[in-house]
């Protein structure tokens, strides 16, 4: 406010707050979010944008942080191979934020690199911090990373990009790895940007899960992290709600149902054992035709059903429409 009030300005202001004409104490947002029912009673009001997007994300999901333990642990050996340095990668926290409040958290240049998650919907994205995208190239080209290089006003260079999407590859592919005993997929690397503006994962209001991790190269530290939309797990919420990795679920009833039915489909071989007897080889080699042979059992018995050369159910021998049959009279203890 530009304009100075005058005195008398002034002390009409002070006599209106001393005589309660004008409240004195500003106006809270608990006092201003409160409304009065129709019985007189007054009842807290929460404000509610109906048109934002943003999404909540309700309760934990722990296969999130086995994934992401799995990951730092499989890309701390790659990453220790690939740069010849003794490398180790700290799983920190897993942030949920808007995707706007993520893109604002980024510098200009920013090494973000974009993959597909099939058969998930939607894109993800690598972020791996600048500082360290030099520090990692200095390293890589026989350096010892201890030196500092300034990141602002200069892009990267072909060669830098090179071998940051080298690395991202590696990255990815034990990212895969990692996945595997939750959620099978597969991963394909897409391109890399430095404008954190050329990437849109999500809508600005939208929701996205950060995998955020530490990486130390020999006391040289930075950022690693990775990036993906709410609506690309949501499919799979169920089974990163798990406790622990093989937990049943009602994807496992699904397949129990459709390897059910196959199974009842499939054909198997029936054998029915009329009896046996023992021979001598010389007795076999004087058999002749029209010979009877006694066997072990009467004609009265049921005979054993062999169902792939397992004892299953008791027979009795017969005739059905000309045809030699058997009809079932019982299971096999």
């Amino acid at each position: 406010m530009n304009q100075i009030l005058s005195q008398n300005e002034v002390d009409a202001l002070l006599a209106a707050v001393s005589d309660g004409a004008i409240d004195d104490e500003p106006e809270t947002p608990a006092a201003s979010s409160t409304a009065r029912r129709r019985d007189g009673r007054v009842a807290d009001v929460r404000p509610y944008d109906l048109t934002s997007q943003e999404r909540i994300l309700r309760g934990n999901m722990p296969m999130l942080d086995v994934i992401h333990e799995k990951f730092c642990r499989d890309f701390s050996g790659t990453l220790s191979l690939e740069v010849g340095h003794l490398s180790e990668l700290v799983a920190e926290k897993i942030r949920l934020m808007k995707y706007q409040e993520f893109i604002n958290s980024l510098p200009v240049p920013s090494c973000l690199s974009l993959f597909k998650i099939e058969p998930l919907p939607g894109n993800g994205v690598v972020v791996v911090d600048s500082q360290f995208v030099f520090t990692l190239v200095d390293i890589f080209c026989g350096g010892s990373g201890s030196s500092r290089f300034r990141v602002e006003g200069r892009d990267f260079s072909s060669i830098e990009l090179g071998i940051l999407r080298r690395i991202v590859r590696k990255a990815l592919a034990d990212l895969e790895k990692a996945w595997a005993p939750v959620f099978p997929t597969q991963i394909d690397f897409l391109r890399t940007e430095i404008n954190p503006q050329f990437v849109s994962i999500a809508h600005p209001t939208e929701a996205v899960i950060s995998l955020e991790s530490k990486v130390d190269v020999e006391g040289a530290f930075g950022r690693f992290q990775t990036v993906l939309p709410y609506a690309t797990i949501e499919p799979i919420k169920d089974l990163l709600t798990k406790n622990y990795v093989g937990e049943k679920s009602d994807l496992d009833k699904l397949w129990k149902n459709e390897v059910r039915g196959h199974i009842m489909e499939s054909s198997v071989e029936l054998r029915a054992i009329m009896g046996s007897a023992e021979l001598s080889i010389e007795r076999i080699l004087d058999l002749k035709e029209g010979e009877i042979l006694s066997l072990d059992q009467f004609a009265d018995e049921p005979i054993d059903l062999m169902v792939e050369g397992v004892n299953k159910f008791k027979v009795e021998s017969g005739l059905f429409r000309g045809y030699k049959a058997l009809q079932v009279v019982g299971k096999t203890d």
